[in-house]
């Protein structure tokens, strides 16, 4: 369990985020030419971006914001329990439950994300599994992804 000065933090960052939303709001955002599973999904990830304040500067973060955003994820998962937006794959060095709960080839794409993190997994490459699994929608979903994380690179 997190405790209640690091959930503190993340909250003023989240004032801080929104504050500066309020502020830049005539101005159009990169974030509004993403690919999005639905209106949810960008709405979440909007938000959860201002959760996890470190997303703005830092890709990996803001990548994995993305993934969690989508919605068949979101709604498994407490954000103000993370530290960072992949923990919650793991339980004690365990799948977690709400990993388990996804549908496969959302498994795929949020172990794709963790990998890239750093994660290791006693599984065949999350990418070699999704490429052999996803349609179309999961595969611009995960280059969305891909193009955020390597926003630096651009």
């Amino acid at each position: 369990m997190r405790k209640t000065y690091d959930k503190e933090t993340n909250i003023n960052e989240m004032f801080d985020y929104l504050d500066d939303q309020i502020k830049h709001s005539g101005q159009p955002a990169m974030e509004d030419t993403y690919y999005y599973q639905n209106h949810e999904h960008k709405e979440m990830y909007l938000s959860i971006r201002g959760y996890f304040a470190e997303a703005l500067k830092n890709p990996e973060v803001d990548a994995a914001c993305y993934i969690i955003a989508m919605p068949d994820i979101y709604r498994r998962i407490n954000i103000f329990e993370l530290t960072f937006p992949m923990d919650w794959i793991r339980e004690e060095e365990r799948l977690s439950q709400a990993f388990k709960a996804l549908k496969p080839h959302i498994q795929y794409l949020a172990l794709a994300a963790a990998e890239a993190s750093g994660m290791k997994f006693n599984t065949k490459p999350a990418l070699s599994l999704g490429l052999a699994y996803w349609n179309l929608e999961q595969l611009k979903i995960f280059w969305q992804f891909t193009a955020i994380r390597r926003k630096n690179a651009m």
